[in-house]
């Protein structure tokens, strides 16, 4: 009986050393692939956020780094260039907490005022927080907005039942104003 038990014990072993390192070597392989395509989405999502104000995406690396120790739910930062090279405004690229998590470029022009929102990745419960993290109306209502901290409910209409996805979104607007105004203040 023990030795039945110490044989099962070891091809159990070997089988899951075999499926680690499988799946270590198929991660390696497509590791840069994945950071690739999420660079992608994000520069996409803030030239969408941008283009209002007729600006070009600039990602800054450095600046984004001296701002995550403050902030550390931002992810990207992007300088919206015009064609004299003059900043006239920023994509800020963030996750926040909604039921899950949202990733999303909120676009703030120089005046403080929300460019616009893109939503980049969505992990709220399809039919309901999904909903509101697609809906045009709701995510229109924060355009023109800021610089001063908005409220749910006061200044943005939330999406029925799907409260925490619309806090999540609202708070993630407010973190991109208060990002805007440390960088405005700093200048």
């Amino acid at each position: 009986m023990m030795k039945t038990m110490l044989d099962l014990g070891i091809r159990l072993l070997v089988v899951c050393l075999v499926a680690a390192v499988g799946l270590g070597f198929t991660y390696s392989i497509v590791e840069k692939r994945i950071a690739e395509q999420e660079m992608k989405k994000r520069a996409e999502a803030a030239e969408a956020v941008l283009s209002p104000i007729g600006a070009e995406p600039r990602e800054n690396l450095e600046l984004a780094a001296s701002l995550q120790e403050d902030h550390p739910d931002l992810i990207g930062v992007f300088e919206g260039i015009d064609a004299g090279g003059n900043i006239i405004g920023y994509a800020f690229v963030l996750k926040s907490k909604g039921y899950n998590f949202i990733t999303m470029a909120v676009g703030v022009d120089a005046n403080g005022q929300v460019t616009g929102i893109e939503i980049v990745t969505n992990e709220e419960t399809p039919g309901l927080g999904a909903v509101a993290a697609e809906n045009e109306e709701f995510l229109g209502q924060f355009t023109g907005k800021g610089p001063d901290t908005l409220t749910l409910g006061e200044d943005i209409d939330g999406v029925s039942s799907a409260t925490f996805t619309s806090r999540g979104i609202t708070n993630g607007v407010n973190l991109s104003l208060e990002i805007w105004d440390t960088l405005e203040k700093g200048s």
